[in-house]
């Protein structure tokens, strides 16, 4: 059993699919006797235990922080319920100042576990992503904060969008 824990945490630790973590055990030992829901209590275990005694969104947070990306967070009261973040990675920044010509904003409804929509501004056909922002609704005062976060990120001397793409959604174009 042991065994099975390691080679899982190996698997786990490259973002392997709890069915396909049990398929590599049922092929290395024939023998084994573990199934998924063990794989899926254990990758549970395996997550809280990497994160620390961190929230999944402060381990979000310092996970930014570590890898150097720009973020913004709007809160509901000092520390309490993170409202918004909008995050996006150095280099993204760079190609937004050098190729700021198409956004394309898109927003996916609420399927997380914190029920948030996340908003996703990729740029040019999708060849790169601007930024991310999990939303806790699409008013317009959270696409505000987003477009906001976006225009603090272009250089003063860099020119400003020439096209925005939406879904039509009547909030967001407003807001644009």
């Amino acid at each position: 059993m042991e065994d099975d824990k390691k080679i899982a945490h190996d698997l786990m630790e490259s973002s392997v699919k709890p069915k396909n973590i049990l398929k590599n055990l049922k092929k290395k030992g024939r023998e084994s006797l573990t199934n998924i829901k063990q794989i899926y209590n254990e990758r549970h275990k395996f997550k809280k235990a990497k994160r620390g005694g961190l929230t999944e969104m402060q381990f979000l947070i310092s996970k930014l922080e570590e890898k150097g990306h720009v973020y913004f967070i709007r809160e509901k009261s000092k520390g309490q319920t993170l409202q918004d973040i909008i995050w996006t990675h150095p280099t993204s920044v760079k190609l937004f100042n050098n190729f700021p010509t198409v956004l394309i904003m898109d927003c996916t409804y609420k399927t997380n576990l914190y029920m948030m929509s996340l908003f996703e501004i990729p740029s040019t056909y999708f060849t790169y992503s601007v930024g991310f922002a999990f939303m806790m609704s699409e008013k317009e005062h959270n696409f505000t904060l987003a477009l906001q976060a976006l225009l603090k990120l272009l250089n003063p001397n860099s020119d400003m969008p020439k096209v925005v793409v939406t879904d039509r959604d009547t909030t967001m174009m407003k807001v644009v």
